[in-house]
């Protein structure tokens, strides 16, 4: 009976122990929502029809470069490129 209760405060006192100390808590900056293409991972880009374009049709309707979509310049845009996109096969290796 009495191990139980040992146990008991032993385990206590180590949860305790490692319980993270909070000395406050960090404010978050204010900052605006974010508005227009990118703002949701995608490249930033606006095509001509008003939508914004991802990763995918990026290149089918602005071009490479994309020359033909307005920029809208929406912080962190593309930088989730590589997981949007499947992983494209390597090309066959000619025959020797």
């Amino acid at each position: 009976m009495w191990r139980r209760a040992l146990l008991g405060m032993l385990a206590s006192i180590v949860l305790a122990a490692a319980w993270p100390v909070s000395t406050g808590h960090a404010a978050c900056p204010e900052r605006p929502a974010c508005k227009g293409c990118g703002c949701k991972g995608g490249p930033g880009y606006r095509a001509t029809g008003g939508h914004c374009v991802g990763f995918r049709e990026l290149d089918k309707i602005c071009g490479n470069p994309p020359t033909r979509c307005m920029f809208e310049n929406a912080p962190g845009t593309g930088e989730n490129r590589a997981s949007a996109l499947p992983a494209r096969p390597a090309p066959p290796s000619p025959p020797n």
